[in-house]
């Protein structure tokens, strides 16, 4: 009887969810509205995309987009890095440009200003800034198409700032060499992490990344210097095996520097093989030149002292022969 009332009533819960879909009437209604909205919604992208048509040959002469697959292929091959560039006169840039080549060349520490004023105008008035060395001229906006023939004049504008980025790339070189005297090891990883960033602001990040390699192979070579310089040939492979651990927990510490200073700028990937070709791939080599060295060196100091031995030996046997 118990079953049978609980049927009844998830009966009648079914009948009542039933009761309560649309009807046919009601579906048609619904498909209806809902091809009403798609249908507005087509013409309202078909309007839009007339109009930015309609601004692209009014900006771009060169460019006469006549049907929506032109605007639509356009706007797939349009280099948006140039977009938002202001409305720059050629003139006015190498005027810019020139002041700023005479400024770093005439006047003494101005570097850290330049660096903040293009910084400053790459975020705040969207002038374009080129980082690469074969990369295209300097992107000024003209009121010519995008895809017009450049003239010469934009090689004067290259070389003017491939002559302003390679000063300011040796004065934050210098910075992040003298970084590497500091103590501290969270004010060293800030500032070398600004004079990277500024780096890749003037450079590409493969550049930028042997550039800063170079240095730490520098600071690596010191350390082992000093670290297997100050043996000499009465140092047992005891005292050697204590100092070069010594000099592994200095090299640790850089190691770990380096990994808090790049994390935000190489990939995992790319962070383990800065590591091993930067560090491991050089201790390994240096290590096994001195314990070469060091063990031929050995056998020819035992080898002198056998000799010795030898000789010794044989004076005294001969001693004791000639008193018998």
């Amino acid at each position: 009887m118990d079953w049978d009332d609980e049927y009844s009533h998830n009966s009648f819960d079914l009948h009542c969810l039933l009761n309560s879909f649309p009807g046919d009437l009601e579906f048609e209604q619904i498909f209806s509205d809902i091809d009403e909205k798609i249908e507005q919604n087509a013409a309202s992208i078909e309007h839009c995309i007339k109009e930015i048509q309609s601004e692209i040959n009014k900006q771009c002469p060169g460019v006469q987009l006549q049907t929506t697959t032109d605007c639509f292929e356009w706007l797939t091959n349009y280099n948006y890095s140039t977009s938002e560039s202001s409305f720059i006169s050629h003139g006015d840039l190498i005027k810019f440009l020139k002041t700023l080549q005479d400024l770093l060349k005439n006047e003494q520490n101005q570097e850290e200003m330049t660096l903040d004023l293009l910084w400053d105008l790459s975020c705040y008035s969207s002038v374009s800034f080129p980082s690469t060395l074969s990369g295209t001229s300097f992107h000024f906006l003209s009121r010519t198409c995008l895809h017009s023939v450049e003239d010469n004049s934009s090689m004067d504008v290259k070389s003017i700032w491939d002559d302003i980025r390679l000063h300011l790339r040796r004065f934050l070189v210098s910075k992040l060499q003298s970084h590497n005297e500091i103590n501290n090891s969270q004010q060293k990883i800030l500032l070398k992490k600004q004079c990277l960033q500024q780096l890749l602001f003037l450079y590409p990040e493969s550049e930028v990344v042997i550039k800063y390699q170079n240095i730490q192979n520098k600071l690596l070579a010191n350390l082992l210097q000093n670290c297997f310089s100050s043996y000499n040939r009465d140092s047992n492979l005891d005292v050697i095996v204590h100092g070069y651990q010594s000099t592994m927990l200095k090299l640790y510490s850089i190691i770990k520097e380096d990994f808090n200073t790049l994390c935000e700028i190489l990939a995992p990937s790319s962070m383990v093989k800065f590591v091993k070709e930067t560090y491991l791939d050089t201790v390994t080599e240096e290590m096994a030149k001195f314990l070469e060295n060091f063990c031929e060196l050995q056998f020819r100091e035992n080898a002198v002292r056998v000799g010795k031995t030898s000789k010794s030996s044989s004076k005294h046997r001969g001693a004791v022969h000639a008193l018998g």
